[in-house]
């Protein structure tokens, strides 16, 4: 430490100075940097969190009444207690998905569902769970499918040196588009077969050809039809509902 002292004091103050200004200041203003950046980051994080207390008990009130509302439409005397394995995860879910209306309103439903003598048969412990694993686009698409009584579904390939290539995995009519490309639409039926709400079949198909027509003749058919002309290879197939998607459509989205 002594040496290290001594060593100092021959230094001129002129040097002392250049290497402050060249290589001691700019590690310190990067180090002062980096150390204010974290509790920055973590203050902006917790931001959101201290909005969402703040904003919670306003979410609650909202909350009670808009339940209300869901339960105003059933009829007092088949009114009965919550069950808290649904109502519990129900409530928290929707605390977090309050922006999210379509979300908001399957967890309502849930437990208006849940809370009616009439209608608690067909609720299941696991609808909360199945809600949180789907987004808007599931829930739209979902709904949609359920409110039709078929759903023709194409598969497409391009025929190319004796065999095929994939194009589309599926292809809807086009109302199932609407702000949606073609993959997402995909991503998203494979997420409603994922959670057993539907069943997606290319090994059989309608017999009555007029089903198809609404995909036939949609505009991003003619797309398809335009760019792969007579290479491409079109694959009939369907969408079938399941008795548990039945349920959870009956139990959320009514």
């Amino acid at each position: 430490m002594n040496e290290l002292k001594e060593i100092a004091e021959l230094i001129p103050e002129e040097t002392k100075k250049e290497i402050y200004e060249d290589g001691i200041k700019p590690t310190m203003v990067e180090t002062g940097k980096t150390l204010s950046l974290i509790p920055r980051v973590i203050k902006n994080a917790f931001s959101k969190i201290e909005m969402w207390c703040l904003n919670r008990e306003f979410m609650v009130k909202e909350f009670e009444i808009e339940l209300q509302k869901k339960l105003e439409k059933h009829k007092i005397e088949n009114i009965v207690d919550a069950d808290p394995s649904i109502f519990i995860p129900s409530a928290q879910a929707v605390s977090y998905n309050w922006d999210k209306e379509n979300i908001k309103e399957l967890y309502l439903n849930l437990m208006a569902s849940d809370m009616d003598r009439l209608t608690k048969e067909s609720v299941h412990p696991s609808f909360s769970e199945v809600i949180k694993q789907m987004d808007s686009l599931d829930v739209r698409i979902f709904t949609k499918i359920y409110r039709k009584n078929v759903l023709p579904i194409y598969k497409l390939e391009q025929k190319k040196n004796g065999g095929t290539l994939p194009i589309l995995s599926y292809l809807l009519s086009d109302d199932f588009y609407e702000n949606a490309s073609e993959t997402k639409v995909i991503k998203s039926l494979n997420n409603l077969e994922r959670l057993k709400l539907i069943d997606i079949i290319d090994d059989e198909f309608f017999v009555d050809e007029s089903l198809y027509i609404p995909i036939n003749n949609g505009t991003i058919m003619q797309l398809y039809k335009n760019k792969y002309s007579d290479s491409l290879e079109i694959t009939k197939g369907m969408i079938k509902k399941t008795e548990f998607g039945k349920d959870f459509y009956d139990a959320c989205c009514k």
